[in-house]
């Protein structure tokens, strides 16, 4: 029962963090195959503590990156607004 709902919050976390269609990057991401993680999301493989590791890090990094991407569209919304004020 764990092991499924492992592989639920892997395809959410793939919707949330890459999209429908970022399989592909999840999959770089985490240093697994594309084909391991598309058996994975469908249900098909069970999920190691291993590559649950490996996806939860790639998680982490992407919502570092996307953080950091938030911040920079902040920064320049906040000057594109400024701008305005002048």
């Amino acid at each position: 029962m764990a092991k499924a709902s492992r592989a639920a919050r892997i395809k959410a976390a793939l919707d949330v963090a890459y999209g429908t269609r970022g399989l592909s990057k999840m999959a770089a991401d985490a240093g697994i195959s594309k084909q391991l993680l598309s058996f994975i999301v469908a249900g098909d493989r069970e999920v190691t503590d291993d590559v649950y590791r490996k996806i939860a890090e790639a998680l982490l990094l992407e919502a570092d990156r996307q953080r950091a991407a938030a911040n920079k569209i902040d920064h320049i919304a906040g000057r594109m607004l400024a701008e305005l004020e002048e």
